[in-house]
């Protein structure tokens, strides 16, 4: 088909929302070029419901008071034919890995990466509607805890070179004990803080998620080129969880992420109340020669309960040798 699947070009809601809408929407045809590329955003989704149409309608926001929709088709509704039914299954699978979507608005306010094809839609009052209508419809893809800032440069940056002074064997986690600042960015609307309440070694952690159960994401992430010639990459950590939810609206969550701030590998999601802290190791050795971000999340979702997750994170090192 006329769409490009093949190239995605990121973008920000303010430029998609300036674009000028067609004065007359075709009904069979697309509007080229908008029409036919894939965009990716990196932003925050604040609600989600469940359509007449079974579509999910997701409303994203960049934080500076513009919105617009994004939809996730039905799967069932779409021709075995189409180049986007691959993209729908997965992005409504990954949606639905996180989320129970019914008919009535729920909110979310957590960052998000969305990638999904142009479309100017009629205005009929749609909530989260951008003033000249332009949606990402069909999503062919969500990848949740990215969004703004994003940990390291957008894959169409110029490719940032292995750091001169990353060694080729030893520890490249910075100030993986959190005994001072900085090393670490943090995200996220609970964003996460040093304390001295609980320490695996030393006087401080790391505390990612908040007690009272405020709703959100709490992200704290470091990005560590790892060197191609190295045989083997080891991190390790330790986590100390909490969490009065067993209902899993809030988790604990670590992962491995790209250079465009998607989850490339979930090392865990949990919603623990272990209270106790656990060592957990990973063998990173195939992201040698790549320049990846380490990324500790909590979210919270009380969905009207006063639930909440967090977690204690501590001694982090990411164990590098020839």
């Amino acid at each position: 088909g006329l769409i490009n699947l093949q190239s995605t070009t990121p973008t920000t809601i303010a430029t998609l929302t300036s674009l000028k809408a067609p004065s007359n929407l075709p009904a069979n045809k697309r509007v080229q070029p908008t029409e036919t590329t894939v965009f990716q955003l990196h932003d925050t989704l604040t609600e989600y419901k469940l359509e007449s149409d079974s579509d999910y309608h997701l409303i994203l926001t960049d934080g500076s008071g513009n919105t617009m929709i994004a939809e996730i088709p039905d799967p069932t509704c779409v021709g075995s034919s189409s180049p986007l039914l691959s993209g729908i299954q997965n992005a409504r699978s990954e949606f639905d890995a996180r989320y129970t979507v019914t008919s009535n608005f729920q909110t979310a306010n957590i960052p998000v990466t969305v990638t999904g094809v142009g479309f100017f839609d009629f205005l009929h009052g749609q909530s989260g509607v951008a003033p000249n209508g332009i949606e990402l419809h069909a999503v062919l893809d969500v990848q949740f805890g990215g969004g703004t800032p994003t940990p390291v440069p957008t894959a169409t940056s110029t490719p940032i070179p292995t750091p001169m002074g990353t060694p080729s064997s030893g520890n490249l986690i910075q100030n993986g004990s959190f005994e001072t600042s900085g090393s670490w960015t943090y995200a996220g609307q609970n964003l996460p803080v040093r304390t001295t309440v609980r320490a695996h070694s030393g006087s401080y952690s790391l505390q990612v998620g908040t007690t009272s159960g405020q709703q959100g994401d709490s992200i704290a992430y470091q990005t560590v080129s790892i060197p191609g010639s190295v045989r083997s990459a080891s991190l390790s950590f330790f986590y100390w969880p909490a969490t009065n939810d067993s209902s899993s609206y809030a988790w604990q969550e670590a992962d491995i992420i790209n250079s465009s701030g998607q989850v490339i590998q979930q090392l865990f999601r949990k919603t623990t109340n272990n209270r106790t802290w656990i060592p957990l190791t990973f063998n990173l050795s195939s992201y040698a020669g790549q320049t990846i971000g380490i990324q500790f999340l909590d979210h919270e979702n009380s969905n009207g309960k006063s639930y909440y997750a967090y977690m204690y994170v501590d001694d982090v090192t990411l164990t590098v040798s020839n």
